[in-house]
């Protein structure tokens, strides 16, 4: 049994394979300073969420800041994923999602938290019902 508030491994979306399906597949929407694209499928047993983040080396070209945004991006959807979570359980489906950062600057954590929130709100709004 996982911790609520974790990020595990079989949680991260890192398969080059799952990605290009992903990109392939998906849908997208715009919320600032994240693009979102994402895939639900009907799941087979649990639901399952794959998370990934990506940071465009052509905003940051130093690799600091690019870590420092995506473990800040991390951690504040590591936190917020729970309501998400149940109701993915309650429509019986599974998503892949990659949040990719689009803004020039580096924004404080309350900022992105604010933000991940709405994103996360949008993405609850876009589960196909299957009951």
């Amino acid at each position: 049994m996982s911790k609520p508030f974790s990020l595990s491994k079989h949680e991260r979306l890192k398969s080059k394979k799952q990605i290009d399906a992903l990109f392939l597949r998906g849908e997208a929407f715009f919320i600032f300073p994240y693009k979102i694209k994402y895939c639900f499928q009907a799941a087979e047993q649990s639901p399952q969420m794959h998370f990934g983040i990506s940071v465009p080396k052509r905003n940051f070209k130093r690799a600091v800041d690019r870590n420092k945004l995506k473990r800040l991006s991390r951690e504040v959807y590591r936190i917020h994923k729970v309501t998400l979570k149940d109701d993915l359980v309650k429509h019986q489906q599974s998503i892949q999602v990659m949040f990719i950062y689009t803004h020039s600057s580096i924004l404080t954590f309350a900022e992105l938290e604010s933000v991940m929130i709405k994103c996360l709100e949008k993405i609850r709004g876009l589960i196909p019902n299957t009951i």
